[in-house]
């Protein structure tokens, strides 16, 4: 995960600067968990069928400080909505409780005068909070007390509680099973496998491989890597130190914990999604997650690779994007009375 990811899913809008947007209406209900640790948990459930019964399915986005809904007001008087979930969760409100968790500290939309994402991504700062408070704890335990408080607030059918994570989500999701046994499925979306750490050193090896870099420059820039990573856990909790964008806390927490050593701990059905040209998540990892699944005879996995596709799904061979194949996969998966 060398840089901030998330997904974006494209909305335009017109003429709706005079008024103040909420959850409301997304279609959402605001929740509050006030907590002395973690702060303030603000998150998200689908109104539709609030009242029924049904399973419950939470939603966790990727890495970076960005809200849920971000509003590029542009130069020409219209407007771009950005989500950092890609999931239709109106739709899914039809079967599921779906539920959406802020980060830290970040409010559920917020505005700037950009005309493009990119823009949008480079001036919006990340908040105090979030720089003190995100970290793989946070989000683990964030979700785990949401969780918890659906629970008995809401009709949960046949209690099955489904976890999707993509991307930093998605290493998310493995650690939150061994806390909260209240889970049934989860699912990894291009999370990783391995110390994220170790995805920097594979990108080094596979560029001087590829004859990109000498095998020298490699092994220089791997050698200047481990100072830097140990630079990182000799200072585990620092928030005003920072490397490619994150905090130390951020990426010492974050690689501390193994994902694949979480998911052998598990019994319950897991599914990994991975891309074979994914440069932010490595495949490389996944590949070898199956293969301990493998070895010890585990039979909970299922490992669904979409070979020519990036992290966001764009096929690097037919120039098509997968990501709605994706989904629909996905949803099925989780839909199985069995897997």
């Amino acid at each position: 995960m060398k840089k901030t990811i998330i997904f974006l899913t494209l909305l335009v809008t017109y003429g709706i600067f005079s008024q103040k947007i909420s959850p409301h209406e997304y279609g959402l209900k605001q929740f509050c968990i006030k907590n002395k640790k973690l702060g303030k948990i603000n998150f998200y459930v689908t109104k539709n069928g609030i009242g029924k019964e049904k399973p419950l399915l939470i939603l966790l986005d990727g890495s970076g400080n960005l809200p849920i809904y971000s509003l590029l007001k542009k130069d020409n008087g219209s407007s771009t909505i950005i989500s950092t979930i890609p999931f239709n969760y109106r739709k899914l409100s039809e079967k599921f409780h779906v539920v959406l968790i802020s980060k830290p500290g970040t409010p559920f939309l917020d505005s700037l005068l950009v005309n493009s994402f990119e823009q949008f991504a480079e001036k919006y700062k990340p908040s105090k909070e979030y720089n003190e408070k995100l970290s793989l704890e946070w989000r683990v335990n964030s979700a785990d007390k949401v969780i918890k408080y659906l629970l008995k607030k809401l009709k949960i059918k046949n209690k099955k509680v489904v976890v999707i994570g993509y991307s930093e989500g998605g290493q998310v999701v493995p650690k939150l099973a061994t806390k909260n046994k209240k889970i049934t499925k989860i699912v990894s979306i291009v999370g990783g496998g391995l110390n994220q750490f170790y995805d920097f050193i594979i990108a080094e090896r596979l560029k001087a491989e590829k004859g990109i870099i000498t095998t020298e420059q490699a092994q220089n820039n791997i050698d200047s890597l481990y100072l830097k990573l140990k630079e990182i856990y000799d200072n585990p909790d620092a928030t005003d130190k920072f490397w490619l964008g994150h905090t130390y806390k951020r990426w010492n927490s974050f690689s501390k914990d193994i994902p694949l050593e979480n998911m052998l701990k598990l019994d319950i059905p897991i599914l990994i999604i991975a891309s074979g040209k994914d440069k932010n998540s490595p495949i490389l990892g996944l590949d070898y997650t199956k293969l301990e699944f493998t070895r010890k005879g585990k039979k909970n996995l299922t490992y669904k690779v979409y070979p020519n596709c990036d992290h966001w799904f764009n096929n690097q061979k037919n120039k098509t994007n997968k990501m709605d194949m994706m989904i629909e996969y996905v949803i099925k998966w989780i839909e199985k009375k069995s897997n």
